[in-house]
């Protein structure tokens, strides 16, 4: 019997300090960025060069604007805030998100 209580002890123990360093080891680990950033001006350029020489339908802009809200649907259902490249005046690279 008191090898049992000896054993669960010591594991508790264990069990304490490993939660005690991963915790303390997580407090040092940098929060990635939750912050998406998609140029909106240059999918609109885009469009229009694609279509030069030609009048934009109605229908070909309501698609530019569905493409643009189903892909930033897609990184808000993940807890991502997305902001226009406009209303940024720096960011890293890996923040932006390009959408073809």
């Amino acid at each position: 019997m008191t090898n049992i209580l000896r054993t669960l002890a010591i594991a508790c123990a264990y069990a304490l300090c490993g939660s005690l360093g991963g915790y303390y080891a997580a407090s040092f680990s940098p929060v990635p960025g939750q912050i998406a950033i998609v140029d909106i001006r240059s999918l609109v350029l885009k469009s229009v060069q694609k279509n030069a020489g030609q009048e934009q339908t109605a229908d070909e802009a309501k698609a530019l604007t569905k493409r643009v809200k189903d892909e930033t649907d897609k990184l808000v259902e993940q807890g991502i805030i997305v902001i226009d490249s406009q209303a940024v005046l720096n960011a890293p690279e890996e923040a932006y998100v390009y959408i073809e």
